[in-house]
């Protein structure tokens, strides 16, 4: 069985004061609760922070024989 996973990376323009946090985790707690989970810690580039979430498929499909 093949079981399907989802990602998506939930990104917010970087300035340094507190303003980035709050809104990437206001950004990540929405997919949160549409059932994704956290795929690691955030990370950053020069201009963006960026947070992975995944979704665990609820339906699985089976293998071919190949």
């Amino acid at each position: 069985m093949r079981t399907s996973v989802e990602y998506k990376i939930v990104a917010v323009p970087f300035h340094a004061d507190a303003a980035t946090h709050e809104q990437l985790t206001q950004r990540v707690n929405e997919h949160l609760d549409q059932g994704y989970e956290l795929y690691g810690t955030p990370f950053l580039s020069e201009e963006m922070m960026y947070q992975a979430l995944m979704r665990p498929g609820l339906e699985a499909t089976p293998l071919r024989a190949e």
